[in-house]
């Protein structure tokens, strides 16, 4: 989620500042982590290579998720996370 959100804020910047080696800094910023992480912790192949777009819309939905505190929840709802205990 670092990766992504270095990525989007690289974007925004370019955009807003006009530089274009901030909008080019972004994928690279962005993906280079995710592709890191896959290949070293997670020990598979990233999505992006296969569908780009897909995985550039699941990355901005899953740091959403995190950002608001809802991302837990909905890997339980997946079967992906062990199940929260009750307050």
């Amino acid at each position: 989620m670092l990766g992504t959100a270095a990525g989007l804020l690289l974007f925004i910047l370019g955009l807003a500042l006009a530089e274009p080696w901030l909008l080019v800094a972004a994928p690279v910023a962005g993906y280079a982590l995710a592709w890191l992480s896959h290949a070293a912790i997670e020990h598979n192949r990233p999505a992006t290579f296969g569908h780009p777009l897909w995985s550039l819309f699941s990355d901005l939905r899953m740091l959403f998720l995190w950002l608001c505190g809802r991302l837990g929840a909905e890997l339980e709802r997946h079967g992906l996370a062990e199940p929260r205990a009750p307050n």
